[in-house]
């Protein structure tokens, strides 16, 4: 009975390990840009230093932008802003000639996205309703 009770445990035990590196590998995997573009549609993002009032929704190649108090947003402000990817980069145009093309980095679980220009951070956004905070510390 012993040796039945310490060949299970031996097996759960490897079984265990072996799940923790498949884990790891998954972890330290980088996201495609269309991974990344995939993550930034599937939920809502507010803007670091304006998370109460400023955030961001996209969709189908277009950003869109509401404005809120106390993290209570209605409907988003007319017009967008298009985006697409451009080779490994997100390119978004803010109209009137402006536009810019961002390196987009994702930490914290995905709770945090980078917006990166030439290597300098240019924003921050949060995903709203995430435990993003706890990456903060």
């Amino acid at each position: 009975m012993k040796k039945i009770i310490f060949i299970c445990l031996a097996i759960f035990s490897i079984n265990t390990l072996i799940s923790c590196d498949n884990t790891k590998d998954d972890i330290d995997k980088e996201l495609t840009i269309q991974e990344k573009v995939t993550l930034l549609e599937s939920s809502q993002w507010l803007l670091k230093g304006f998370e109460d009032s400023v955030m961001y929704e996209f969709n189908d190649g277009k950003r869109f932008t509401f404005y809120g108090e106390d993290t209570v947003f209605t409907d988003p402000i007319p017009g967008t802003n298009e985006y697409k990817v451009v080779d490994d980069l997100l390119f978004i145009d803010f109209n009137f000639g402006n536009d810019a093309t961002y390196e987009v980095k994702i930490s914290c679980n995905n709770n945090i996205v980078e917006f990166m220009v030439d290597g300098e951070l240019n924003s921050t956004l949060f995903k709203s309703g995430s435990n993003y905070e706890q990456c903060l510390n």
